[in-house]
């Protein structure tokens, strides 16, 4: 009986901790938007004449306004470059348009992470997600299929 008991706690800890991660992932937590806003982006080029961009914003986590890098901002060849002269580690600052200026974010405290196939953390997120879905599904089996063995337990005969 106690191993049912546990089991069931364990699918409430299961249970709260994805819909936790869900809602942080989607900006549902308290006082938590779902939204960043990029005040600036720079791109360079690299020799090969690749594109390379970073970009800084501010967003809201815990009630608390946070700014930092925003990762994964698709920075296109067509924004305006703002300024001809490059800064002093020799990026151009190009015009953020108003499509790409507030996009959905994954946050923490220092950095935000768009929700794009550029953002580094969204490989990762899928496998959490069906990690605890898998243990969810295994304990909810598990707790079912239990031995009854508190039953089972034949009465002691008085004599």
């Amino acid at each position: 009986m106690i191993a049912v008991k546990v089991r069931l706690a364990a699918i409430v800890v299961v249970g709260l901790a994805l819909v936790g991660m869900l809602s942080w992932v989607v900006g549902s937590w308290p006082a938590d938007q779902s939204r960043a806003t990029v005040d600036h982006c720079y791109v360079t080029h690299d020799r090969l004449e690749a594109l390379h961009s970073r970009c800084v914003g501010n967003w809201t986590r815990g009630g608390r306004g946070r700014q930092g890098p925003i990762h994964g901002v698709d920075v296109q060849e067509s924004w305006q470059i703002i300024d001809d002269e490059p800064n002093s580690a020799y990026e151009w600052e190009v015009a953020v348009p108003a499509s790409a200026r507030q996009p959905r974010v994954l946050a923490d405290t220092r950095q935000a992470w768009t929700m794009s196939p550029r953002a580094l953390p969204w490989g990762l997120l899928p496998a959490g997600l069906v990690a605890l879905l898998t243990a969810l599904a295994w304990l909810i089996i598990t707790t079912v299929r239990a031995p009854r063995s508190a039953r089972s337990v034949p009465a002691e005969s008085s004599r």
